[in-house]
């Protein structure tokens, strides 16, 4: 129902006003009444009301001076005025003030129902558009939201140099310059749900609505106000009944309280509305986007070490614990190559190396371990392999276990073995699941700077061989593809006609508007603005 509001200083003209039609009928509800311009303003201010019915000449405040009011202060507001045989020059200068429409006194019932009707149409167009604008705005911070998530993981997955060059340039675009610069002071935690016996019934454990609605507690929590937009939470889909979050302070001191604040609120909310258990893993503070990758790690470190059972606990790393940490990025990198060369041999080497001669703690050694599975899983999960040993760091207890070199070795490279046969064969096996996988990241990441180049490296294919495979399996080339899906989505946002060009151009990853015109023309046929005037005739 529109709310309409009737002002005349007249009750008997407002009554009949009411008893003159069936205003629901009509989708029209009468919500207010007031005698002067100024009782109307008041009722205003108040409330919304859609649709005001008035007289011209009243006491206090006229009409016309309410209409001048209305249109400075409530354009969206459609008015009617009323008006006599004698006032007809009221009338012309109140159609000049904004006035949608008139009505001579006595109001005649047909002349009524008909502004009306034509009113609704236009009350009910307007609504419409409003909500599809808001549709696409809340589509657009989604994506917003997607991308700057999709642009941290990056950091996270990250191993290459030159690599971190390229996501260093998306950090301003994506509003992610205070977060990952290096005077920042960041902090990585992880938080895991455990549910109680009994708590979903007969479904299983972990099923993907209740991980959404974690998921959305999560969020949810991180982008209370509270926060003035220093937690950020995310999901990586290699720890699924997992969510993450990355915490900015200015100062040790900020950075202590917001991290046990958070933590506190988090569990509480996951408790509150979900009914289960939740540990967290905290990871040591770090400064700058070239640590990003080995705070997440901490993290995860932290929460392995927690005590297994249904049991909510905040775990937070022991320095004494893990002396291997300064040690592994440059470890890391080999135990890489190895896995992607098929080099079994110096896998096990490589390995042997550290925890061998290094003396290490207990401790230290089952902190390495859960290090090397880590990187084992995502290894297995960039190529798509099902190896479920590598997932075997998701269950602490187990992994703690190993507290003599040679134990931790020979699990080690057991797993390795697996998974680097399971390289080979997908190697052999042509590609598909390759070709998959590089289409399914690009839908995901279209507005980032991408390449050919980029994308082999990524996914450990030779470039030239990666060409000439896309092309067999997608049946155009990379580039091609890569156009295809920046255009589409560009011919969506096209649908805000509040949208500048060259906001979308940036959305989708071209380099400006003018670049975006001239590939979008030469797609279609027709430029951006031809196409956003004629919706009805979309691109083929």
């Amino acid at each position: 129902m529109y709310r309409v509001l009737l002002v005349d200083d007249e009750l008997e003209i407002r009554s009949g006003l009411k008893l003159k039609i069936d205003w629901s009928s009509h989708q029209f509800m009468i919500a207010g009444e007031a005698q002067d311009g100024r009782e109307a303003l008041a009722l205003l201010e108040k409330d919304p009301y859609d649709l005001i019915l008035t007289d011209i000449r009243m006491p206090i405040m006229s009409g016309l001076e309410l209409l001048k009011q209305c249109a400075e202060n409530y354009p969206r507001t459609k008015v009617i005025v009323l008006s006599g045989h004698d006032d007809f020059h009221y009338v012309k200068a109140a159609m000049q003030c904004g006035a949608r429409d008139y009505l001579l006194k006595p109001v005649v019932r047909s002349e009524l129902s008909n502004i009306l009707g034509k009113l609704r149409e236009e009350l009910d167009l307007e609504k419409q558009v409003v909500s599809e604008k808001q549709a696409m705005q809340h589509q657009l911070q989604k994506s917003y939201s997607m991308q700057r998530e999709q642009h941290l993981l990056e950091w996270i997955s990250n191993d290459d140099d030159d690599r971190a060059l390229t996501l260093r340039s998306e950090v301003e675009r994506l509003g992610l310059g205070e977060w990952l610069n290096d005077n920042a002071r960041l902090q990585f935690i992880s938080v895991e749900f455990r549910i109680p016996e009994g708590r979903l019934g007969d479904q299983p454990e972990g099923n993907g609505l209740f991980r959404l609605a974690f998921q959305l507690v999560c969020r949810e929590t991180a982008q209370d106000p509270v926060w003035d937009d220093s937690v950020f939470a995310f999901y990586h889909r290699s720890y699924p009944h997992m969510m993450h979050f990355l915490v900015s302070s200015a100062s040790e001191r900020e950075g202590e309280i917001r991290k046990d604040s958070l933590c506190t609120q988090i569990q509480s909310h996951i408790q509150r509305y979900l009914k289960v258990e939740t540990v967290i893993g905290v990871g040591t503070p770090f400064h700058g986007s070239g640590s990003i990758r080995n705070g997440f790690l901490t993290a995860l470190l932290a929460w392995s070490q927690s005590q297994s059972g249904v049991k909510s606990q905040i775990v937070s790393p022991d320095p004494s614990h893990d002396a291997i940490a300064e040690l592994f990025p440059e470890v890391e990198k080999r135990l890489s190559i190895a896995l992607e060369n098929g080099d079994l041999g110096s896998f096990a080497s490589t390995i042997e190396a550290v925890v061998q001669t290094g003396n290490y703690p207990v401790q230290g050694v089952a902190s390495f371990i859960v290090r090397v599975m880590l990187l084992l899983d995502q290894t297995a999960s960039k190529h798509r392999l099902d190896i479920p040993e590598t997932q075997h760091w998701l269950f602490p207890d187990p992994m703690w276990q190993h507290r003599s070199a040679a134990s931790a070795l020979s699990h080690l490279t057991g797993i390795a073995a697996q998974v680097i046969e399971g390289i080979k064969k997908s190697r052999v096996s042509g590609g598909v699941e390759a070709v998959e996988a590089i289409r399914r990241y690009i839908e995901v990441s279209f507005m980032n700077e991408l390449s050919l180049t980029m994308l082999a490296d990524r996914f450990h294919i030779n470039p030239t061989y990666l060409s000439e495979l896309f092309k067999k399996q997608t049946g155009t080339t990379f580039s091609d593809y890569l156009t295809q899906v920046r255009i589409g989505r560009a011919a969506d946002l096209l649908g805000d006609p509040n949208m500048r060009l060259s906001d979308i151009a940036e959305l989708v990853g071209f380099a400006n508007a003018s670049y975006l015109s001239s590939v979008f023309k030469k797609q279609y046929g027709v430029s951006p603005n031809e196409y956003r005037n004629h919706p009805g005739s979309p691109p083929t």
